[in-house]
């Protein structure tokens, strides 16, 4: 077995073209009602992830002779989404501050022009969600874009956090090396 960069590194380096991968995933987010196609693009990145990850991961426990443990597998996926979901994060601010600073409200009107033109389609709370967004449109309450952003760095780090074990559990299980 050769010299392995340590866990931290190299979950920081993976991490740098993850976070790319997430700013593209979430800028196509955040369009995809502009440009329709984005929202197929998206959902397809949404959809490779635990791919991406495995890969990774999986890279990891080969280059350590499958010795390397569950929770370093975990950690290393972890930090892997951490350090994207920090990139993505800033991305993501940039993009709603300059590019869509309206995208709150955008959303949101039009959340209550679907709910308007078609309720039968929406569940029994729906009407409490759009009288929300109406009170929230009129006193100008959206959240920021730091706000979202970095709900969204959260949220990814938590979901990455559970993919991660997820996989790493497999690897564990079924990682004969190869």
């Amino acid at each position: 077995m050769g010299h392995q960069k340590s866990l931290f590194k190299q979950a920081a380096e993976w991490g740098v073209p993850f976070g790319i991968y997430l700013s593209a995933m979430a800028s196509a987010f955040i369009f995809s009602d502009k440009h329709i196609a984005l929202s197929a693009f998206a959902l397809a990145m949404v959809l490779a992830t635990p791919f991406i990850i495995y890969r990774w991961l999986k890279k990891r426990y080969n280059a350590e002779e499958g010795r390397t443990s569950f929770s370093n597998l975990w950690m290393m996926g972890i930090l892997i989404f951490m350090c994207g979901s920090l990139i993505a994060c800033g991305v993501s601010w940039a993009v709603m501050e300059y590019l869509r600073p309206n995208f709150f409200y955008e959303q949101a009107q039009h959340i209550i022009t679907q709910y308007e033109a078609t309720p039968e389609r929406f569940a029994d709370g729906m009407q409490e969600v759009v009288t929300t967004l109406r009170m929230v449109i009129e006193k100008q309450g959206a959240p920021r874009s730091i706000d979202l952003a970095l709900t969204g760095f959260w949220f990814c780090s938590f979901a990455g956090s559970l993919l991660s074990a997820f996989i790493s559990a497999l690897i564990k299980i079924f990682g004969k090396r190869n």
